[in-house]
């Protein structure tokens, strides 16, 4: 995996949030081993923070399991809502006693956790939806000082950033002009909670290319958000999705 260095937590408590993640959204991890040439999919089934311990599902071929306790490296990936999730173990062992159908990890001491907003994103409900707020500082086209308080909803979101539209119209003249960041913008997730963070603009182009000079969607990138802050926007960007499939089911 290229450039992978630069996604790799080695943070114990942050390694912890993010398989805790990874067992509360049910996802399915594959369990490769032998140079890649056998693998089988799996479900975390419980997690030990204070051991340091995990318990995998066996695979449904009796025969893999017997070669997985033998294998020196373990591969397991898994995808959470669109993040890549990697993390390699020396070995895996069955436990002593409890669930018989079931392996015993230890927790990584690396978990590569990489994502890239072009990568993955959700467009928000056009009910409850998500908001962010800031007291937004600039001066007018003579130099005058102007202070705003503005909210706008939010279009889309993804772990680094979001997107919000703008019209000119209600100002007399383009109040993101020369602006790049912007403190303590307060974001608000329905049902998840919010968390304050700095915000830098990053493009502004026409919602409608037929219409350039009105309403605007501004994109925006979150400054150093801390590990709780992501698994927030995480869980509410999982929260949308199952919503979005229920409805089809």
């Amino acid at each position: 995996m290229s450039d992978s260095t630069n996604y790799t937590l080695k943070n114990p408590a942050e390694i912890t949030r993010k398989l805790n993640l990874i067992l509360k959204q049910n996802c399915l991890i594959t369990v490769s081993f032998n140079q890649g040439q056998s693998f089988f999919l799996s479900t975390l089934l419980d997690i030990d923070t204070k051991k340091k311990k995990m318990s995998l599902d066996f695979a449904s071929d009796e025969q893999l399991n017997k070669q997985v306790l033998k294998a020196s490296t373990i591969t397991f990936t898994s995808n959470v809502g669109g993040v890549s999730v990697t993390f390699t173990l020396p070995k895996i062992s069955k436990p002593i006693l409890g669930r018989n159908k079931a392996f015993v990890l230890d927790f990584p001491e690396e978990l590569v956790w990489l994502e890239r907003r072009s990568f993955y994103r959700i467009k928000t409900p056009l009910q409850n939806t998500p908001s962010c707020k800031f007291l937004l500082n600039t001066t007018d086209e003579d130099e005058n000082e102007l202070s705003y308080n503005l909210k706008f909803d939010l279009l889309d979101l993804s772990l680094t950033g979001a997107s919000f539209a703008y019209d000119p119209a209600q100002y007399t003249f383009n109040i993101f002009e020369n602006i790049k960041d912007i403190p303590n913008c307060t974001i608000t997730l329905p049902a998840i909670g919010r968390f304050s963070a700095t915000i830098e603009i990053r493009n502004q182009r026409p919602k409608k290319v037929s219409e350039p000079d009105k309403v605007q969607v501004i994109g925006i990138k979150f400054h150093k958000v801390s590990g709780a802050i992501e698994s927030q926007v995480q869980r509410y960007m999982l929260s949308i999705e199952r919503e979005k499939r229920s409805k089809f089911q």
